[in-house]
């Protein structure tokens, strides 16, 4: 959802400054091209922007944190949650603990109104067949490029963990 999230914030936040600044903004998911195509159109970027990484190729490549966790010695999935999950959450505009039916809230479970509006639209797209879950475990990143030179690197340390706006571009002043 994390991921939906993002999108939301993608086109909202981020589209505008990078087409003011003429940044030119690519998003890679994992998952099939149509799965990039159906999450572009419910979160509203445009299809051409969006491209799906069937087999998690550039993630690895590029060396994002995948599901094995081999570099910290955790078991498989153990990042994927983490306090650092919240704590971004909560950064976030309108963030704040989820409520259980207004009743009380639960504690190290966050939200914010992006996150509710993913919930509305979200859509499993995770890719399918062998090895599905290893490619859907991976967490992403942001990569920046002036030309071929690579300017700016961050990798996502736990789900919601993402770039912040200001930095990237930043890296392009």
């Amino acid at each position: 959802m994390a991921c939906w999230e993002l999108g939301i914030q993608l086109k909202r936040d981020w589209l505008p400054k990078a087409e003011k600044e003429k940044v030119k903004l690519l998003v890679v998911g994992i998952g099939t091209a149509e799965s990039a195509k159906e999450f572009a159109q419910q979160v509203g970027l445009a299809p051409e922007m969006v491209f799906g990484d069937e087999e998690a190729a550039a993630y690895q490549s590029i060396r994002f944190v995948n599901s094995d966790f081999e570099e910290d010695g955790r078991q498989r999935g153990m990042r994927m949650m983490t306090q650092k999950t919240a704590d971004a959450v909560r950064s976030r505009a309108n963030g704040r603990p989820v409520s259980f039916f207004g009743l009380f809230d639960v504690p190290f479970l966050m939200t914010n109104d992006d996150l509710e509006t993913a919930k509305e639209i979200y859509k499993p797209l995770m890719p399918e067949g062998d090895n599905a879950m290893d490619k859907t475990l991976v967490q992403g990143g942001v990569l920046v490029f002036n030309g071929q030179q690579q300017v700016y690197k961050h990798r996502d340390t736990s789900v919601g963990v993402h770039a912040e706006l200001s930095k990237v571009m930043a890296a392009l002043a």
